[in-house]
């Protein structure tokens, strides 16, 4: 009867943990669920076709995730991630681009993180190297360790920000993997553990496709391995403690090698062209990342609201001295694993949170030519960081109980307590600056002055909202910043010339235009524009030569093909113009704009019928645009279908005043970048048609 009331509370009081980490976990995030979509979220999601399904089917989950597909990566020109993405997806599925479910989706991710690494830490007092240590408080260290991660606000871009659920999803299979692994070692049962086993390999897979850091995974089960289950206290043990290294080395260097190759069909190329995009060597990334290994440890330890940013500004190091706090880094990081090595007996709990910490950085914090400094890499390695601070504070809380030093327990109690409070209401704090693009690149640009992305953001927020000023004035301050990639100026320069072709400053614009080429020569969207522009100016010669050499370096999108089709058109080659209005309707098979140049084009060369299906469709999908129910008119005219011609007519003046369409037909017949059609035939017909209604209008009175 005993027995069955210490289990039955075991698990209430289990239960009550989860309960606390749900609630715990909840409050700091409790407003970020109507923050907006920033930077990654953008091409990720947003203005991604692939994960916008609206049924679910084999072949639109294919689609979203890559998966089946060859070298998927290059056809997207996204990461190869179809975990990440199948979630995506199934965000989309339910609220299309709602921000609310992906910020709870994000979230509910996180808690499952904290409610496993919570678990994971309850099982490592289970292993041969811990067990009895610490009997009776394994819960509340457990506990106290997995929330402190949990709220910590270095944690915020991880969650807030919604295109790294990539990451949150890593480390959810990451260290599922790690608990089905401890779990089967812990375990005597055969077929208990080889099913624990079989979820570790499991959960491998699928962290490597949510974020492929997760290649390091082996090296962490080696970590485990030695630092709770293995004895090297003799040659022969210390032999087989050398030999799981070295396994799981290999391992993971065959992973390191077959992930990137079965997406890419050239790794090595990808990476060189990914080096040249970055404002600093291999060397001089290897020289300054120990520095901001160490800068996101000072933020752990030292979590103050003022030094968490969506960008920090970090000088590159370009030798041991240069800044001096470089060598310094490298120096503490080498004390630190020396340690952590040296202490592996003594202090297991420290040695593997030091040694996991720095593991699992390797991967985002060594010689890939990944952009500096990104808080979110955090998310992973920080996960046992809080461990031996939670185990040192409830010891120093149960000793001063056996001491019955009551107020200096209270006194302990009180500050632990006040920190976590702290720690939250810093997270709740720093949400905030995720609200919208403006808050939250206005926080950047105090934080960082020196970068110009901050700047560049800022620009175009506010150009998108109409403040042209403001945004040209930001864009400028940017170009003499630093930014992560250089060709970001062009970018930069590009949206400038953008601005001022839109307000027909087509002088200034094309300076703009042709600095942009100049910096970055293969920035496709600078010539797209370009020659966007040059069509409106009339100079198809010109835009037909800039898209032939873009066409020429490969990777065209439906836009670039509706365009040459266009100019195609404009310069009285139909049949050539179908061939690419038809490729860029393969590719984009429901834009209105495509079926209604390849209405047009149809109509033009005779085929009215065909020329119908297409414009209805586009008229149809497009409800409130004028333009293909005015090319249906055209159409039906040309086609002498008067009954067709009469109902589209009615519809026109039903859903639209007489002087918006008079409007539209004289921009027509001015543009040089329209679609060409008969405005004043169509103008003659709707005059006639008025005529008529007041005609019998009169004969009725």
């Amino acid at each position: 009867m005993h027995g069955n009331n210490t289990a039955q509370w075991t698990t209430q009081s289990d239960y009550l943990g989860y309960w606390l980490i749900l609630l715990i976990c909840i409050l700091p995030y409790s407003n970020s669920f109507d923050c907006d979509w920033h930077l990654d979220d953008f091409p990720n999601v947003v203005k991604n076709p692939a994960i916008h399904i609206s049924e679910i089917s084999l072949d639109s989950l294919s689609q979203a995730t890559g998966m089946f597909q060859t070298h998927g990566i290059r056809v997207s020109g996204l990461a190869f991630r179809p975990v990440a993405y199948f979630s995506f997806a199934m965000n989309w599925y339910a609220g299309t681009d709602h921000v609310l479910g992906y910020h709870i989706v994000n979230v509910g991710i996180h808690v499952l993180c904290t409610i496993i690494l919570y678990i994971l830490v309850r099982s490592l007092f289970r292993t041969p190297f811990l067990s009895g240590f610490c009997k009776g408080d394994e819960k509340n260290i457990a506990l106290l360790s997995a929330v402190l991660w949990a709220i910590h606000p270095i944690q915020i871009q991880a969650v807030t920000y919604i295109v790294q659920r990539m990451t949150l999803l890593a480390t959810l299979f990451y260290l599922s993997g790690l608990l089905c692994y401890v779990k089967a070692r812990n375990h005597t049962e055969r077929p208990l553990r080889l099913g624990l086993f079989s979820g570790c390999f499991l959960c491998m897979l699928l962290a490597m496709g949510s974020k492929e850091n997760a290649v390091i995974f082996p090296l962490s089960l080696a970590l485990i391995e030695i630092v709770f289950f293995k004895n090297f206290s003799n040659r022969v043990r210390l032999k087989v403690c050398i030999q799981i290294l070295l396994a799981a080395t290999a391992a993971t260097g065959i992973l390191a090698a077959f992930l990137p190759y079965s997406i890419l069909s050239d790794p090595l190329a990808f990476i060189a062209k990914l080096s040249s995009d970055r404002p600093f060597t291999v060397a001089e990334r290897l020289l300054t990342e120990p520095r901001i290994v160490i800068g996101y440890l000072t933020q752990i330890f030292y979590p103050l609201l003022s030094r968490f940013s969506i960008e920090h500004y970090i000088s590159k190091s370009t030798s041991l001295l240069n800044p001096i706090t470089t060598i310094g880094a490298m120096s503490l990081i080498s004390g630190l694993l020396v340690l952590a090595l040296f202490q592996i007996r003594k202090l297991p709990v420290l040695s593997f949170s030091i040694l996991f910490y720095f593991l699992n950085h390797i991967i985002e914090s060594t010689v890939i030519p990944l952009e500096l400094v990104f808080e979110h890499r955090n998310h992973l390695p920080s996960a046992f960081v809080f461990f031996p601070v939670a185990l040192a504070v409830v010891k120093g809380l149960r000793y001063c109980q056996r001491m019955q030093r009551r107020a200096m327990f209270l006194t302990c109690f009180t500050v632990m307590a006040s920190f976590l409070v702290v720690l939250g209401i810093t997270t709740h704090l720093r949400n905030r600056a995720w609200i919208s693009e403006k808050t939250l690149w206005e926080d950047a640009l105090l934080k960082a002055p020196l970068s110009a992305r901050p700047y560049g953001r800022l620009a175009w927020y506010y150009e998108t909202i109409g403040q042209y000023d403001k945004s040209m004035g930001l864009y400028e301050a940017s170009l003499s910043k630093l930014w992560a990639k250089p060709s970001y100026a062009a970018i930069t320069l590009a949206n400038m010339a953008g601005i001022h072709a839109a307000h027909q400053n087509y002088e200034k614009a094309l300076v703009l235009y042709d600095r942009s080429i100049a910096m970055d020569p293969l920035y496709l969207k600078a010539l797209n524009d370009k020659a966007k522009m040059l069509t409106t100016l009339g100079k198809w010669d010109q835009a037909k030569e800039i898209m032939v050499f873009l066409f020429s370096k490969g990777n065209s999108t439906w836009d670039d093909l509706n365009l040459m089709g266009f100019l195609l058109m404009k310069q009285d080659s139909p049949e050539e113009a179908l061939e690419y209005f038809r490729k860029a309707n393969q590719m984009s098979p429901r834009n209105p704009m495509v079926l209604t140049n390849v209405g047009v084009t149809l109509s033009t060369i005779g085929q009215y019928q065909k020329a119908n299906w297409f414009l209805k469709q586009a008229n149809q999908m497009e409800k409130g645009n004028i333009i293909p129910l005015l090319c249906l008119l055209d159409n039906h005219i040309k086609a002498e279908n008067r009954d067709a011609l009469k109902a589209d007519v009615n519809e026109l003046l039903k859903n639209f005043s007489i002087e918006y369409i008079q409007d539209t037909l004289q921009q027509i017949s001015n543009s040089k970048s329209m679609v060409p059609l008969s405005s004043k035939t169509i103008a003659t017909f709707i005059a006639n048609n008025l005529k008529l209604r007041y005609d019998v209008l009169l004969r009725t009175e």
